[in-house]
């Protein structure tokens, strides 16, 4: 099939956008009180107050689309804990809205949205908004309803979803909030505000009704909010009594909002399959928008400011699956997806490059979960860059808000539950994914008691932390605590986060402050998206494979699965490094410790203590290819970079397992750190690595494998290096490796002032001597090879796995087969 990616599709013309009124609601000033505790709302038994949130407005289903010849080669999200050293991403502050929970004012639909400007941070979620004078260090909180205007219908009361942006160039938070009936008009009401009218409790407030967008009538639901570089984007979906559905963008120049009377043009799209526009965060003179044309097609939209129409092209995407609820169950049997659908719920403009995230069902992409599509894409000639991926091999990822800061990167905010109760991630995106779980959930969300659905949603937001945008504002929430009834204890999080050298000033601003309403750092995530912690790894290393059993081959399958076996691995380029002339003399310096054993997560190898969950010690039966589909994890994704984070660390799970394998061993090379390189070729031709060290402390120090290595080495020495004569070995050209002279066509050159020792085998320690790096091809040899997992550096070694650099290293047992 063609790839199609490049091609640039044709531009579409739409009608010129109309101009529409914002009508003034109530007073000229609404004053809200700022209170210690939200007030209480209780949805069970009130008459005048929602009983919950409105009931689902199903979207029509997107057409299915046409299967594209690309998919997406994302690895897996790989989360980390917060309290890991060297974690390249960091939190500043990470403050838990406890008081919302427990005033029955939050539940399992909760949409949280923050804004910040310095220390002015501005949060809604359903039923409740707080306000922080402290940079979100403290909230107090105000009741949504005292928005209300006696002016408003008697059918019209607030209920629910609210959001929240800040416009920087003219210092103004805008807070949205959305009111019922649950059918028939309703209305969309904005509220505006400087910083310190924020935090004095000031805001000016006008509406937008069905009336204004011209579809009387309907039922306004699922707004958005996003800045441009003049104007302020309002996104809703239009629900029309005849049960079809559209979607709206409304643009309101900053200059109107600034100046106390708001002007707007509106686009709206009903009856042509176009639903939930999400405009772009941080979109510049052009709003972008999209919305799904098919499962395999976006329908993206361009409106620059000086133009009275958006034009729209089509841009191709990888085929996904969707529908009304997916299905995602937690440990504790609840569900949780039942009321997620694929509507986008992020957008922005990073640099010249569109990112528009949605949630799939599982099976899209062969992936067993429901997990977040993102189609990366050139806003200059709207094509395809990049398919993304944020999944979990054994939870359900959904609901990721984007955004962009200062240095051009995405930020993102998704929840993530499955294997584990849903809980709040936070990370950066991009070539390098990087995650942090910042909130774990200690449990899922009740059943509807009418329908019985699993319910969580709809969005969640990230923002740039101004005034210097480079640090990143997330919400998100998780049930906390073991108080069940009523969904209580839905508790939101306000999370400032950023790259390990975010600014210091704000870093240490917030280290300063006291955090009464702060959490504990939240428990972690390891590789594969299972929570760090639980059973304890007991004792020292293990120091002697030949005293392991092999696994049994379910637990050899859960281990496996943790460390991604058969995910698709993006393949990268061998960055080609020259030989250079070099005795065996010293060990190696790239991860040493972790090739011989010798760093502090050494206790933790061949105990299968797996993302928290003690699944016995012992070695895991696998393939080469098996082990070739392994992704790496995210902060060292590319086979070919440098990784100081990792030089005595180890990935986790897949460096702490202990491998067998049944191979052919098709070459050898003695390595200038002294190792015995091995060339390991599967039953299907693929290859990849296992290094057998030199078994001295030289070189491995005071490793706890010393003698299974030396068994190893020996084992080498005898089947396929004593037959081996230094003699029958030439200086390659180029080079002072020794390879065969038969694989010389010319007279091979002088090999001058060295004296090669009279065999290859390996010297008993001290009586090394002059030893230099030697590579050959050996008889195809099958052997059973035991060795602990490793990602190496990819940098055209002989027999490497282009894909993921996976090696077994150090081997610890060779038996012939």
């Amino acid at each position: 099939m063609k790839d199609i990616r490049d091609k640039k599709p044709a531009i579409k013309t739409h009608p010129k956008a109309t101009r529409m009124a914002l009508k003034r609601s109530g007073a000229r000033t609404i004053k809200v009180r700022h209170l210690s505790a939200p007030p209480s709302v209780p949805r069970a038994k009130a008459k005048a107050q929602p009983k919950r949130i409105h009931a689902r407005h199903l979207l029509p289903l997107v057409k299915e689309g046409a299967e594209r010849p690309f998919h997406s080669a994302t690895t897996r999200a790989m989360i980390h804990s917060l309290d890991a050293p060297g974690q390249p991403l960091q939190t500043v502050l990470n403050t838990a809205l406890t008081q919302a929970a427990q005033n029955r004012t939050s539940g399992n639909v909760n949409e949280p949205s923050a804004a910040i400007n310095g220390d002015v941070v501005f949060f809604t979620g359903n039923w409740y908004a707080a306000m922080s004078p402290d940079g979100g260090n403290t909230f107090k909180f105000i009741d949504p309803n005292t928005m209300a205007q006696a002016s408003d219908p008697a059918a019209i009361k607030f209920c629910c979803d609210q959001v929240v942006n800040y416009l920087s160039s003219i210092d103004t938070f805008v807070w949205l909030l959305q009111y019922g009936p649950s059918s028939g008009d309703n209305l969309q009401r904005l509220a505006f505000a400087k910083s310190a009218d924020v935090v004095a409790g000031k805001w000016r407030t006008f509406d937008i009704t069905p009336a204004a967008l011209e579809v009387p009538g309907a039922f306004l639901d699922f707004p958005d909010l996003a800045v441009g570089a003049n104007f302020l984007y309002m996104t809703t979906n239009i629900f029309m009594s005849d049960n079809t559905a559209g979607s709206a963008v409304v643009r309101i120049p900053l200059s109107s909002i600034d100046s106390g009377q708001p002007t707007a043009e509106k686009f709206v799209s009903v009856n042509q399959g176009l639903q939930s526009f999400r405009v772009a965060q941080n979109c510049g003179p052009t709003a972008f928008f999209a919305a799904h044309k098919d499962t395999s097609t976006l329908e993206v939209f361009s409106w620059p400011e000086g133009q009275a129409a958006p034009v729209s092209q089509e841009v191709p995407v990888a085929r996904w699956i969707g529908g009304n609820g997916y299905f995602s169950r937690l440990p504790d049997g609840r569900r949780w997806l039942d009321r997620a659908d694929p509507r986008i719920t992020g957008a922005t403009l990073a640099g010249s490059e569109l990112w528009f995230a949605w949630s799939v069902d599982s099976g899209s992409n062969h992936r067993p979960n429901p997990f977040v599509q993102i189609a990366r894409i050139n806003s200059q000639n709207m094509t395809l860059i990049d398919n993304v991926n944020l999944f979990d091999s054994n939870s359900a990822i959904c609901y990721a808000g984007l955004s962009s800061n200062a240095a051009n990167e995405v930020g993102v905010s998704y929840m993530i539950g499955g294997a584990e109760p849903p809980s709040h991630v936070v990370g950066i995106l991009g070539d390098q994914q990087q995650s942090l779980m910042v909130a774990k959930g200690d449990r899922g969300p009740l059943p509807d008691p009418n329908t019985g659905s699993g319910d969580w949603g709809d969005f969640l937001t990230v923002r740039p932390v101004f005034p210097d945008r480079k640090l990143f504002a997330a919400t998100g929430y998780t049930f906390q605590g073991t108080k069940d009834g009523d969904n209580l204890d839905a508790t939101p999080d306000f999370v400032i986060f950023g790259r390990a050298d975010a600014p210091a000033v704000l870093a240490a601003q917030a280290a300063k402050k006291k955090k009464p309403g702060g959490r504990k750092p939240a428990a972690g995530k390891g590789g594969g998206g299972k929570v760090v912690g639980g059973p304890v790894v007991a004792g020292g290393p293990i120091t002697d494979v030949n005293k392991l059993s092999v696994v049994s081959q379910a637990v050899a399958a859960e281990i496996k699965a943790a460390c991604g076996v058969n995910t698709p691995a993006r393949a990268f380029m061998p960055e080609m490094d020259a030989m250079l002339p070099q005795l065996v003399t010293a060990p190696g310096v790239e991860r040493w410790p972790v090739k011989t054993g010798t760093d502090p997560d050494r206790n933790l190898v061949g105990k299968n203590v797996i993302a928290g969950k003690d699944l016995g010690m012992g070695i895991v039966d696998a393939t080469v290819e098996e082990m070739i589909t392994i992704p790496r994890p995210a902060d060292m994704a590319s086979p070919t970079g440098n990784f100081p984070l990792y030089q005595s660390k180890r990935a986790q799970p897949l460096e702490i397992v202990i491998w067998q394998l049944d191979v052919t061993i098709t070459a050898l090379k003695l390595e200038a750190d002294g190792d015995y390189h091995l060339v390991l070729q599967g039953t299907s031709g693929e290859t990849m690595i296992g290094e057998v060290p030199t078994p001295n402390t030289t070189f491995v120090g005071d490793s706890p494998w010393l003698q299974n290595i030396t068994d190893a080495r020996k084992a080498v020495d005898d089947k396929l290096v004593s037959g081996l004569s230094p003699k029958d070995f030439a200086l390659a050209p180029n080079g002072k490796m020794l390879i065969p002279r038969s694989a010389l066509s010319s007279p091979p050159p002088v090999m001058a002032n060295f004296q090669p020792r009279e065999s290859f085998t390996t010297a008993p320690e001290g009586q090394e001597g002059q030893m230099a790096a030697f590579k050959t091809q050996v008889s195809p040899t099958p052997a059973r090879i035991t060795g602990v997992g490793f990602f190496d550096k990819v940098h055209g070694q002989m027999g490497v796995s282009q894909s993921n650099g996976i090696e077994l290293h150090p081997v610890l047992k060779i038996e012939w087969l």
